[in-house]
């Protein structure tokens, strides 16, 4: 794990050393261990390591194999399975590292070998055969890996920060990327940053940069597909089928030469893979694992019941973190420095504070359960799609579904249309106008828009906060949800799996039963790493009222000045529903003060 950052300047010329490490420091926190510098002419690769497995000096990067040189941001964790069937081909090994696998494997495979690779990557390789920079990027995004032209140089990093450390470097704000977010809330649903001319490589994506000719092309190397065959499994089959695939990826990602711990909120999916990780460990009689927790201490949020009935089961050793944030802004400011944009709500807060928790009890290691929701239909706006789906195909189970649904979820009416809300659109009050704005996406089936959420509307948004809150505080990420196996496995499943008699994630509920305690198991809220944004603002409203103020005021060019009375009306009487879009602009105003 590390943070990479490269540059290729015009043939004939070469980078600049003080400039290559005044951009690659700025990545500091996310690879604290080591350091290292590669030149060749017109290029430059460099990598702040954060040492995980092999701690030796071995490990060091940029690593040369074969005249290939890499600079790699994550873990591939079958990489002892690769490393195995690489030997039978005649490659040898000298260090116990992944980064040496993957070398070996794009020496064999050349760009398929990504295909092979289980895990979670962004790299560059310079092929010196070929001429050029592989960059590729893992099939979910779980790792970041940004590009731009600053001048005639083209960089790529793993935080936008590296390229904001160049002083030729002109940071301008993307107008339709921030009138997505504030009016929307959506985040990283494009290639598009909120800044100019700074891209993001795709998930499943390449990267390749032809140093002969100065250009790169991009290439896709994995999707989802909606037409793809379902499995003819019964329900009780894919469930075991379901837990044997997730017990196999918390396996693999179990792999590592420095403390382990997981984050649990009492939910169903951290819980499950607190459950299979004890689980395994008991076997192997090897339990030195810790959970890491936020507990906002409001009665409204406490998840602590479901919590202890987990650890009755498994008793591990929980860290718990109850900060009240008595210094908001500033501790919001922080994030946004560390997630180089404004954040979606106050839970990036609570989220922030269990890795830095982690970080102090010397955790580098976390898994989570992130991933499950957008796979399992773990969201409320899923039923649309799936009463969508019964109406459809499956007619003789709409009564039972109305039914359950009903019983788990209030006979109000209300509350269904809620379900099936769209977002409210705030435009009198910004004066963003770009015709680039989206407009609401319509799905033509459950699977359409499932796949949706896992590529662009939910999940790499999710992605981007874990990375950037773990990595803030040097400590590594892991999501066993999305081993591509399981990914593929669950999107191969029909919609009834999923949500069954009102239920969501009934194939999780069902694969865990002998897992997990039934308080949990049935659970049908959603809290996940909440905060206590509502109570915050109300608690604190007039502080609120005054920043939000000074926000618009001083940004004319966004915000029109009528706002600050539908602000004030907000704030006054109370009405919650607003909320979400007051703190987009906190946080947005903050952010622009901060890097613009």
């Amino acid at each position: 794990m590390c943070g990479i950052f490269g540059m290729i300047v015009p043939k004939g010329s070469s980078p600049d050393p003080n400039l290559v490490e005044k951009c690659t420091n700025s990545l500091i926190h996310r690879g604290p261990d080591d350091y290292g510098y590669f030149y060749k002419g017109q290029i430059a690769l460099a990598s702040r390591r954060l040492a995980v497995l092999d701690l030796s000096a071995n490990g060091h990067q940029p690593m040369t194999y074969r005249n290939n040189t890499i600079v790699y941001n994550g873990e591939i964790y079958n990489y002892l399975e690769l490393k195995d069937q690489l030997k039978t081909k005649g490659y040898s090994f000298i260090t116990n590292t992944d980064t040496e696998v993957v070398l070996a494997a794009y020496d064999y495979w050349g760009e398929d070998c990504v295909k092979f690779f289980n895990g979670m990557w962004a790299f560059a390789i310079h092929d010196p055969e070929r001429n050029q920079i592989f960059c590729s990027r893992d099939r979910f995004g779980i790792k970041p890996f940004y590009y731009t032209m600053i001048g005639a140089d083209f960089c790529f990093a793993s935080e936008i920060k590296a390229f904001r450390s160049n002083p030729n470097f002109n940071a301008q704000l993307n107008e339709w990327v921030a009138q997505d977010f504030l009016i929307k809330g959506l985040q990283h649903h494009t290639t598009a940053t909120f800044y100019k001319n700074v891209l993001q490589l795709e998930a499943g994506h390449h990267l390749i940069y032809d140093l002969e000719k100065s250009t790169y092309q991009i290439k896709q190397y994995y999707s989802l597909n909606s037409k793809n065959k379902i499995s003819s499994l019964s329900f009780s089959e894919a469930s075991v089928e379901f837990k044997n695939l997730l017990n196999e990826s918390i396996r693999l990602h179990m792999r590592s030469d420095v403390k382990m711990g997981t984050t649990l909120s009492g939910g169903l999916d951290s819980s499950a893979v607190l459950g299979l990780q004890y689980s395994q460990l008991a076997k192997a009689s090897k339990i030195d694992l810790e959970a890491v927790n936020y507990d906002p201490g409001i009665e409204k949020y406490d998840e602590q019941k479901y919590i202890q009935d987990l650890l009755e089961k498994y008793p591990v050793k929980l860290r718990s973190t109850k900060k009240t944030f008595s210094k908001l802004f500033e501790t919001l400011d922080e994030v946004i420095k560390s997630q180089d944009e404004p954040i979606l709500s106050g839970s990036l807060l609570a989220q922030y504070e269990v890795f830095k928790l982690a970080k102090e009890k010397k955790i580098k290691v976390m898994l989570d359960g992130q991933g499950a929701d957008e796979l399992l239909a773990g969201y409320g706006t899923y039923y649309s799609y799936f009463f969508k789906y019964i109406l459809l195909e499956k007619k003789r189970r709409l009564p039972s579904e109305l039914f359950g649904f009903l019983k788990h979820h209030s006979t109000s009416i209300y509350k269904i249309k809620n379900f099936f809300r769209t977002t409210v659109a705030y435009h009198p009050f910004l004066k963003l106008r770009s015709n680039k704005v989206e407009n609401v996406k319509k799905y033509s089936s459950f699977q359409d828009y499932s796949i949706d959420m896992i590529q662009s509307r939910i999940l790499p948004a999710l992605l981007h906060f874990e990375d950037r809150n773990s990595m803030a505080h040097s400590v590594e990420a892991r999501v066993p949800f999305l081993d591509y196996r399981l990914v593929d496995f669950c999107m191969s499943l029909p919609p009834e799996y999923k949500i069954s008699k009102g239920i969501r994630k009934s194939l999780l509920r069902k694969s865990m039963d002998e897992v997990l305690p039934k308080s949990i198991l049935q659970r049908y809220d959603k809290l996940g790493f909440v905060s206590p944004q509502e109570e915050w603002i109300e608690a604190n409203s007039l502080m609120f009222g005054k920043e939000i103020s000074r926000i618009i005021k001083k940004y004319p060019r966004i915000f029109d000045q009528i706002l600050s009375d539908f602000v004030k009306t907000v704030l006054d009487e109370k009405e919650r529903k607003h909320y979400p879009f007051l703190w987009r602009i906190l946080s947005f105003g903050r952010w622009m003060d901060l890097v613009l």
